[in-house]
């Protein structure tokens, strides 16, 4: 059986002992803003699919561990991180999932991506796991928003402790390896608002721990990149961030119309794309997005093999003139992904909206 390793940090209710506890849809009773730290397995099956096995919460404790200190999960999780980028010379890749996601299916989504994304090398993978309700129903968008929103003040709590861990950690421990982060759907809304709450502890001087930021299908708005307390100060914490976009996505058609929100960022990119930071790259994948009829064409960040070897080459560092999938679009200032792959059936309109996956 080949099992995938999955870091994990979570902000879901919980119930049972340690360290063989359960997360639910719900909330940390402490409130939205706690966060549990562990690491699961999930098995990778030989028809291709990933199934959840298994998962143990890092021991947290506010009695004094061995050296005075309280124990913290998430010292532990970070120190064997740590270790894995040193030794291993591993990069690590945090995944935010979207609407529609359990506990066992974030952990799921994230060992397939790190599959598809690391192309037989060595990464490490990391999931926020928010507590989206693991269903796809009209009122369960609704309030996944809510916590996607409320997440946030979770989610910078999380990189902030990453921050302060690589401050005390001292010169002679750095790995030298890079951090990558990928929120689709959803994940996008949760990171604006995990953004913000970064600003609101350390002001407009956001520390940069990131390397590439990949925006997949986001569930956000086009005019993001346009205001302050959106995302426009996002560039500032990562060398690079990649927004993937499709005009064809039936799935953020389902939330612009249905849903009450404005144009969508995963639809046809940016508003505006003057004045748009050069650290921003517009990747158009409106001949790649076709995958399943009730994905919605919302899934090809993980399913069509041209945008995952576009990812790809972007991890390994390839410079963008010299991709070999992509044709450079000048009046979109947009990169568009080039077909090899499966196209939509002409029926692909008749399916009902309330199957669509948003996930």
């Amino acid at each position: 059986m080949n099992q995938v390793e999955v870091y994990f940090a979570t902000n879901r209710d919980f119930s049972g002992q340690e360290p063989k506890i359960s997360f639910g849809n719900r909330f940390n009773a402490e409130g939205p803003q706690f966060i549990r730290f562990g690491k699961g397995y999930v098995e990778k099956r030989a028809d291709g699919t990933y199934r959840y096995d298994h998962h143990a919460a890092a021991p947290e404790s506010p009695a004094l561990g061995t050296d005075g200190e309280p124990i913290l999960g998430s010292l532990t999780i970070f120190e064997e991180l740590r270790l894995k980028m040193k030794e291993g010379k591993m990069d690590t890749l945090i995944l935010i999932h979207g609407f529609a996601n359990s506990f066992e299916s974030s952990l799921e989504r994230a060992a397939e991506i790190k599959e598809k994304y690391a192309n037989g090398q060595d990464m490490n993978i990391f999931v926020f796991s928010w507590p989206s309700n693991g269903k796809v129903q009209f009122n369960d968008y609704h309030s996944d928003r809510d916590d996607a929103r409320l997440s946030g003040t979770a989610m910078a709590r999380a990189f902030m402790k990453l921050h302060d861990f690589l401050i005390t950690a001292g010169a002679e421990k750095f790995c030298q390896q890079r951090i990558h982060l990928v929120a689709h759907s959803m994940g996008n809304y949760a990171l604006r608002h995990a953004l913000q709450a970064i600003r609101s502890e350390v002001g407009n001087a956001l520390p940069r721990l990131l390397d590439n930021v990949f925006l997949m299908a986001a569930d956000e708005d086009d005019d993001a990149f346009e205001y302050d307390h959106k995302l426009r100060l996002l560039p500032d914490i990562a060398k690079q961030v990649l927004v993937y976009f499709s005009s064809e996505d039936r799935a953020l058609c389902v939330s612009d119309i249905t849903k009450s929100n404005p144009d969508r960022l995963g639809s046809n990119g940016p508003r505006l794309v003057s004045g748009l930071p050069r650290k921003v790259t517009l990747v158009d994948c409106r001949y790649v997005d076709w995958t399943e009829l009730n994905h919605g064409r919302h899934q090809y960040y993980r399913l069509r093999e041209e945008v995952i070897h576009d990812v790809r080459q972007v991890l390994e560092g390839v410079p963008t003139e010299e991709f070999d999938s992509r044709e450079f679009v000048p009046d979109r200032r947009a990169w568009r992904i080039k077909s090899s792959g499966p196209k939509a059936p002409r029926d692909e309109l008749r399916i009902p909206r309330e199957q669509m996956h948003l996930s």
